[in-house]
């Protein structure tokens, strides 16, 4: 059986999954604070989810995007979504002062889209043989080979610790029609979901075992 695609490629956190972990203890009161942190960190890195660019504009009309993965849906009526943005970061203040924001989902392709926006404390200005032509004038910047695009305005946010929660509303959404895999991040690495092939290995490898 294969390892649904599993790859080795690092951004979002470069911490390595296979560090020591702490023991926890019975008593929550002896918590070491280090010891609690460290074991937050691996504990979410056995969770997978999926991969978005949140992308808006600089002061100088540049596109620009950010690689997260707090992000999910809030209510369908009406359409509405979550992302957790760090305070300290250049996408906050930008979207702070225009008040809206695309969520792009992902493609297993993207892989390298990911890895550069991730990249802490450099520029974040998208490439432009990455992104969609012809948008609207008052659009958010779209990533051509998303899975999906959706155009957020900033409802409202709230501060919550080191980041600010920003509750978009979303205003339209554009739907890739190429039905890609989505890019994953899990235990500390992007990697993909198992392909028909390797999901028919696996059936016939636990006809064999059965």
């Amino acid at each position: 059986m294969h390892n649904a695609g599993a790859t080795t490629d690092r951004g979002l956190d470069r911490a390595n999954p296979t560090d020591d972990m702490p023991e926890a203890s019975d008593d929550p009161n002896e918590m070491d604070p280090a010891s609690e942190v460290q074991l937050f960190r691996q504990a979410f890195r056995r969770h997978a989810t999926t991969v978005v660019i949140v992308t808006y504009f600089d002061g100088g009309g540049r596109a620009c995007g950010m690689t997260a993965t707090s992000m999910c849906s809030l209510s369908a009526s009406p359409p509405s979504l979550l992302v957790a943005i760090n305070r300290t970061s250049r996408a906050h203040a930008e979207i702070t002062a225009r008040g809206r924001y695309g969520v792009n989902l992902l493609s297993v392709g993207q892989r390298n889209v990911a890895l550069y926006c991730s990249r802490p404390g450099s520029d974040k200005r998208l490439r432009e043989d990455w992104m969609a032509t012809g948008l609207p004038s008052d659009a958010t910047p779209r990533l051509s080979e998303a899975l999906a695009h959706l155009e957020c305005e900033v409802q409202t946010s709230y501060e919550v610790y080191s980041h600010s929660l920003f509750l978009g509303l979303i205003h339209g959404v554009w739907l890739n029609p190429r039905d890609s895999p989505p890019l994953l991040y899990h235990g500390g690495s992007y990697s993909q979901l198992e392909s028909a092939a390797e999901r028919s290995e696996r059936f016939h490898w636990e006809l064999r075992e059965d």
